[in-house]
């Protein structure tokens, strides 16, 4: 996946965290996409739902991404996605995509 795909697909999912993830990229921020490993979604739902509850008992209110990508997963159920990250000086965004790697489905 080449960065121009991403960011188009990043842009169109529409949340804050996509299209603030597509804008580092045509920065110039790194990324990474895992097209070859998918795996379900319910299993990355499993481990960033357990991530939000230790933080939320921790006193860490949870970032507006976490709102809108958490449901997102659980919507996709067992449905497999690859995962990829964009790398900015503002931080990671773990990005979920659909196994044609033609859609972004979620954004963390």
């Amino acid at each position: 996946m080449d960065r121009e795909d991403l960011a188009a697909a990043l842009e169109q999912h529409g949340t804050d965290a996509a299209c603030e993830a597509a804008l580092a990229l045509r920065a110039g921020a790194t990324f990474s996409v895992w097209g070859e490993a998918a795996l379900p979604a319910s299993r990355f739902l499993s481990v960033w739902a357990w991530r939000a509850q230790c933080m939320a008992e921790d006193g860490i209110v949870t970032r507006k991404d976490f709102e809108q990508g958490l449901p997102a997963l659980q919507r996709l159920g067992d449905a497999p996605v690859a995962m990829g990250r964009v790398d900015a000086t503002e931080g990671t965004r773990l990005i979920f995509l659909s196994t044609d790697l033609i859609s972004c489905v979620a954004v963390l």
